[in-house]
């Protein structure tokens, strides 16, 4: 082999370890690159840092768009710019927030539909928050397309006492109503705390009036209707009530200060002449009614702290129809 041809392929040898070397440092350099701007991504919305103990908060959406487009009715809080309602995105350019007619914790889902309710997590009903004076900001979900807000208040969080945030009113107008649940230990067996949540809009005069039908066991016998509470205003949570026996109810919910065009006691059963078992039955007329539980009753289980809530919006179908559902905000 002369000695040009050893120089051509000592030549060639060098140009492919080249063009290699290259190639590579071009792959290492993408992958660092790649990895620069999922953390600048990442940093764009941080997160809270989870602590132990704080304030305890509890977020529930009853604020409709009135369309609920997919993917359009979700939304994040933030406390102090940190995002607080943190849920995995499943939409690319959008945060993961939480719907209408869900809570935070509690179970979320992609796309809620008539049948969806908001519903905590026994024994984590709350997350905990940083005490003190406290920013909070609800935003859409719209991270590239450039998000809004949506409300922005203040408000001082006690340490180990316990919240909840409600976004009520439609999107265009939503507020936050922030309250203070007086969750404490049960002193009483068979009793159950619960307080009403109107956040119903379109209601005209914005009032109602919420009442409890006893639905008894075969080995109970039913209670007379009760009325829960009169002229509750939209936007509007009463205090917890202790009242309550533990057992099955259905509600009714009407426009404030509709009285009954009948309560009908339980007939005794013709051979047995018990009355166990037997519910009263108590009808309004029919423009009053506005939200009717239609099934055997909900379980209020004793020494159980419950917020009756009332949602959606008048005149409406769907998903968008006046409900309540029972929320548990706490066990014991």
């Amino acid at each position: 082999m002369d000695c040009k041809t050893v120089i051509i392929i000592r030549s060639i040898t060098l140009l492919k370890n080249h063009i290699v070397m290259k190639t590579k440092i071009y792959i290492i350099a993408s992958l660092v690159l790649m990895a620069i701007l999922i953390a600048c991504e990442k940093s764009v919305i941080p997160d809270r840092t989870f602590i132990a103990d704080g304030a305890k908060i509890c977020f529930v959406n009853l604020s409709s768009d009135g369309v609920l487009l997919t993917n359009t009715n979700e939304i994040n809080l933030y406390f102090n710019d940190l995002r607080v309602t943190t849920q995995q995105s499943t939409v690319a350019g959008r945060l993961r927030g939480i719907p209408f007619r869900s809570s935070y914790p509690g179970t979320v889902v992609q796309l809620p539909a008539a049948t969806t309710y908001p519903a905590s997590y026994i024994g984590a009903e709350y997350f905990n928050a940083l005490p003190g004076q406290t920013n909070i900001v609800a935003m859409d979900t719209t991270l590239k397309a450039g998000q809004t807000t949506l409300f922005s208040t203040d408000f001082n969080f006690g340490k180990d006492k316990y919240y909840s945030i409600y976004a009520m009113d439609l999107r265009a107008s939503m507020i936050p109503v922030i309250v203070e649940d007086d969750v404490v230990p049960f002193m009483t067996l068979n009793k159950v705390k619960v307080r009403a949540v109107n956040g119903l809009y379109g209601v005209t005069g914005a009032k109602v009036d919420i009442w409890l039908i006893h639905q008894p066991s075969s080995t109970e016998l039913g209670k007379a209707p009760y009325k829960l509470v009169s002229n509750l205003d939209f936007k509007t949570v009463t205090a917890f009530t202790d009242t309550i026996s533990s057992g099955s109810y259905k509600w009714t919910v009407t426009v404030a200060g509709a009285s009954p065009t009948v309560i009908v006691a339980p007939t005794p059963d013709p051979v047995t002449f018990s009355k166990l078992g037997k519910a009263f039955t108590i009808t309004f007329p029919g423009a009053s009614v506005l939200v009717v539980q239609a099934n055997t009753g909900a379980t209020f289980s004793q020494m159980t702290t419950y917020s009756l809530l009332i949602y959606g919006q008048f005149g409406k179908t769907g998903m968008l129809a006046p409900v309540g559902n029972l929320f548990r905000n706490r066990l014991l």
